[in-house]
C-alpha cells in the first residue's frame, strides 16, 4: 500500500514536471502565428509614434504600458500628452493613446524598416483577454523576478526569447552574464540571435552591444528611486539602442551589480530574490504575476500562456 502511494506521488510529480517542461518549451520558442502578428502590430505602433515625433519639438512619450487586443492597441502614458501623432488618437485625459490595428497597418506599410526607442518592450502576460507589455528600459533601478525557482527560470527564458527573436526589439541587446549564461538558463531559450550575447563577468558584460554616445554612462546607484525613468529621457533621444543584462541573484551580489557603470538606457534583470530591488515581479503558483509598484494586473504571465 505504501509502495503504491509512493509510486503514485512519483508519477504525479513526473507528470507535473513534464507539463512544466512542455509549457517552457512552448514559451521558449520564437513567437509564431497569432503571437507574431500581435508583436508585429505592437512594433509598428511604436514605430509610428517615433516617426510622428521625429521632426516634432515634442519629446517622445514615456510609456507605462502597452495593451494589445485584436480590436485596439493602447499606450498608457506616464505623463499626459494630448498631441498623439496620426493615426493615434489621445483620450480626454491625454494619458492613453489608441489606434485600431487596421488603421495602423495602412499608415505604417510605407516604411517598415524604421525602428523605435522602446526596443526593450516585452510581454509580461495577459489580463483578461488583453496582452500587456512593458518597456523594461523605462523602469529605473533593478528588476527582480521572484517566486518558485522553476517559474523564475521559465519566465526569464520567455522574456529573453521574445526580446531577441521578436519584431519589437530590433535594437535590443540581451547579455546573459556568468551563471545566467550557462545551463539551465540557455537550454530553455527558443532562439539564437545576434541580439543575444554572453559574458563571464560584469566587466566583460559592459563591453557588449553597440557603442553609446559619450556622456550617457551613470552608476546604477543613481537610479535607486523606483519610478518609470523620467531621468532617462535625454539619453533616449540620442540612441534607440538598449541593453538588458540578465544575472542570477548570486551573481548580482557577488559582483556588486548595484554599482555597475550602466549607460543611461541599460536595465538589469535579476533571476531570483535580492533585497531592496527597485522592482519586484512576483510569480504566483496559479500563473498570475504580482507586478508590485508597476501596478499592472497580470492574470497569466507569458511563460504560463498556452
Amino acid at each position: 500500500m505504501i509502495a503504491s502511494i509512493v509510486l503514485t506521488v512519483v508519477l504525479l510529480g513526473t507528470a507535473a514536471a513534464l507539463t512544466r517542461r512542455r509549457r517552457a518549451l512552448s514559451s521558449g520558442r520564437s513567437a509564431t502565428g497569432a503571437d507574431r502578428k500581435a508583436l508585429k502590430t505592437v512594433a509598428l505602433g511604436l514605430r509610428t509614434v517615433a516617426e510622428g515625433r521625429a521632426h516634432s519639438p515634442h519629446p517622445m512619450p514615456e510609456v507605462h504600458a502597452v495593451v494589445y487586443s485584436h480590436q485596439q492597441l493602447t499606450l498608457r502614458l506616464i505623463e499626459a500628452d494630448a498631441l498623439a501623432p496620426a493615426p493615434w488618437t489621445a483620450d480626454v485625459s491625454g494619458k492613453e493613446w489608441s489606434v485600431e490595428p487596421a488603421n495602423l497597418r495602412r499608415a505604417g506599410n510605407r516604411d517598415t524598416g524604421r525602428t523605435h526607442p522602446y526596443s526593450l518592450t516585452v510581454t509580461l502576460g495577459r489580463h483578461r483577454d488583453d496582452r500587456v507589455l512593458v518597456d523594461l528600459s523605462q523602469m529605473s533601478g533593478t528588476i527582480a523576478l521572484t517566486g518558485d525557482d522553476n517559474d523564475v527560470l521559465r519566465l526569464g527564458q520567455a522574456l529573453i526569447t521574445e526580446l531577441v527573436s521578436g519584431p519589437v526589439g530590433l535594437l535590443a541587446t540581451v547579455v546573459l552574464v556568468g551563471t545566467a549564461a550557462s545551463p539551465p538558463v540557455t537550454d530553455g531559450l527558443g532562439a539564437r540571435s545576434s541580439r543575444l550575447h554572453t559574458a563571464a563577468t560584469r566587466g566583460e558584460a559592459m563591453t557588449c552591444g553597440p557603442t553609446e554616445p559619450s556622456g550617457s554612462v551613470a552608476s546604477a546607484s543613481a537610479y535607486r528611486t523606483p519610478h518609470i525613468r523620467h531621468d532617462r529621457a535625454t539619453a533616449a533621444t540620442r540612441s534607440h539602442s538598449r541593453r538588458l543584462f540578465v544575472v542570477t541573484a548570486a551573481q548580482f551580489r557577488n559582483e556588486r551589480w548595484q554599482d555597475a557603470p550602466l549607460r543611461g538606457t541599460d536595465t538589469i534583470l535579476v533571476l531570483g530574490y535580492i533585497p531592496n530591488a527597485d522592482w519586484q515581479l512576483q510569480i504566483n503558483a496559479d500563473g498570475s504575476l504580482d507586478t508590485g509598484r508597476l501596478g499592472l494586473p497580470i492574470d497569466a504571465h507569458t511563460a504560463w500562456l498556452p
